[in-house]
């Protein structure tokens, strides 16, 4: 079981009852996701907690809050792919994550660093607006910066570390 920390924000958009913060004994088993909004569509960001791996998934409807979950497992499944992980690596995270828990948020470095990737989507945003991003090229693009939390190293580099 993998646990996805939601800011108050996004709890009240998916409007279901959260669990109280768990533990998980997996890598990549934690998660911090906030609500944007981005050209007037909501939009989730996830980072997770050991690696700062981003992913970014825009335009969701009402019935998507409603399956974060399945919405979460495409975007890391895709998300790993394009970042070249083998299939075998792909696979085990995402029978890690057949079961998540939504909690409150617990980890205000990694909100930290969620903001400033939010400052650097905002301004991608208002520079070319939303629907001429391409969202897969500016995940690839957050998972390549460096961050202060890791000892300046990209969380691509960690991903791949705690995979193998």
């Amino acid at each position: 079981m993998i646990s996805i920390q939601c800011t108050k924000k996004l709890l009240k958009e998916v409007g279901q009852e959260h669990k109280e913060a768990i533990i998980p004994t997996v890598p990549l088993g934690c998660w911090h996701a906030n609500l944007l909004i981005l050209d007037r569509r909501k939009c989730v960001l996830f980072t997770n907690d050991q690696t700062r791996y981003s992913l970014l998934v825009p335009g969701l409807k009402k019935p998507d809050f409603k399956m974060l979950d399945e919405v979460f497992g495409q975007a890391l499944f895709t998300s790993l792919l394009r970042d070249g992980f083998s299939q075998k690596a792909i696979e085990a995270v995402l029978d890690e994550i057949r079961e998540i828990a939504l909690t409150t948020t617990s980890n205000r470095s990694v909100l930290g660093t969620m903001n400033d990737m939010t400052n650097i989507i905002k301004w991608r945003v208002r520079e070319e607006g939303l629907l001429n991003i391409d969202i897969d090229e500016m995940n690839m693009k957050l998972n390549r910066m460096p961050h202060g939390p890791l000892g300046y190293r990209h969380s691509l580099d960690m991903v791949k570390e705690v995979l193998g």
